[in-house]
């Protein structure tokens, strides 16, 4: 299989407890369609260089998918 790697930048507004379960949520979505993941790596709150929706931070996490 091929090896992805994913970042996604959740909202800053999440509260840390709710992290977990939106990644589980978008990781089903890879999990039902034949994938698997190899890897979650959170990095939690940064800066963006630039804003987003007027939003200048983000909750970093690295997936590695295969």
């Amino acid at each position: 299989m091929r090896q992805y790697e994913v970042m996604v930048i959740l909202s800053p507004e999440l509260e840390e407890r709710t992290v977990t379960p939106t990644l589980d949520q978008f990781l089903g979505v890879i999990r039902d369609s034949g994938g698997s993941v190899a890897k979650v790596h959170v990095w939690g709150r940064r800066k963006l260089a630039s804003e987003i929706d007027k939003q200048g931070a983000g909750i970093y996490a690295v997936l590695d998918l295969e």
